[in-house]
């Protein structure tokens, strides 16, 4: 839960960016299906081990690149840090949507300026369909995104986004417009294909958080308005199955202060690594 593209962005990363435009693969969508672990992820208040069940899908249609999840929060397990499909008053989905808008195939024109190859106008909608208010949020980031041609098999896609924040599992800073920002680089290198086929990719994406209310709006100071996620992944690509595993490292994630101690007494854990490890089939 929360690793955002995975595997099948770097599939997108690949097409849009790694020299072969994604114009030239025609419309399809796949989708797999994940069972993931992960371990000392600190998007919460403490670091939060989760065993969970992901149906992801990608591709493309037309101008639209695709991308998106759901998950099954603690389906095969976790630690009492955070509450899944089987706990009371609990996540029972948490959902994630990312289309972007080619310019380029929208129309029908090469708009790339030096290595800008193409733009976009990039959303990113994320959800977490809680059963009470500290359990649910609702969150749109939206801006463009431009994709870039360093002239080597390193691919790269910058977005920087505008947010609009309306449930927040009941913080301070639930239905504030214009919450601030997010600017995103992903990068994507293919290392290696197999005589079978298969093929050995890494990924990395990073999301910086600024500009927001969050901190301003909570007493006690231990909130922030700024935040930092780096995520790293190798992926083992054949043709249905598919396995990756992932570390990512977390700078006040979440926007909890590192260090600080919460409103009702508890000292907060959010710097440090975080690690993913899962095995999926792809449809």
């Amino acid at each position: 839960m929360g690793l955002m593209k995975t595997l099948s962005c770097a599939v997108l990363a690949a097409l849009t960016v790694c020299g072969t435009q994604a114009a030239n693969a025609g419309d399809f969508v796949n989708s797999t299906l994940w069972g993931i672990y992960s371990n000392n992820v600190m998007f919460g208040p403490h670091p939060a081990e989760n065993g969970y069940l992901e149906l992801e899908y990608f591709g493309q249609k037309g101008p639209v690149d695709l991308y998106g999840y759901f998950d099954a929060p603690k389906y095969f397990g976790g630690n009492r840090n955070i509450k899944g499909v089987w706990d009371k008053d609990s996540s029972k989905l948490f959902m994630e949507h990312e289309p972007k808008l080619s310019m380029n195939r929208l129309t029908g024109k090469d708009l790339s300026v030096g290595p800008f190859k193409d733009w976009f106008l990039a959303a990113d909608w994320i959800v977490d369909a809680g059963t009470t208010t500290d359990s649910r949020q609702n969150t749109l980031y939206y801006g463009v995104g431009t994709s870039i041609d360093t002239h080597t098999k390193l691919g790269m896609n910058v977005n920087l986004y505008a947010k609009q924040q309306w449930e927040n599992y009941g913080a301070a800073n639930a239905y504030t417009s214009n919450d601030g920002g997010r600017l995103q680089v992903q990068f994507f290198y293919p290392l290696h294909t197999f005589e079978n086929g298969a093929s050995l990719n890494y990924f990395t994406f990073s999301n910086y958080d600024f500009g927001s209310k969050l901190g301003d709006k909570t007493e006690g100071g231990y909130r922030t308005n700024e935040a930092f996620v780096s995520t790293h992944v190798f992926s083992y690509n054949m043709k249905h199955l598919r396995l990756f595993t992932a570390a990512r490292y977390f700078h006040n994630g979440g926007q909890w202060k590192d260090g600080a101690t919460t409103s009702w007494g508890d000292m907060l854990t959010n710097n440090g690594w975080g690690y993913y490890v899962a095995a999926g089939y792809q449809f």
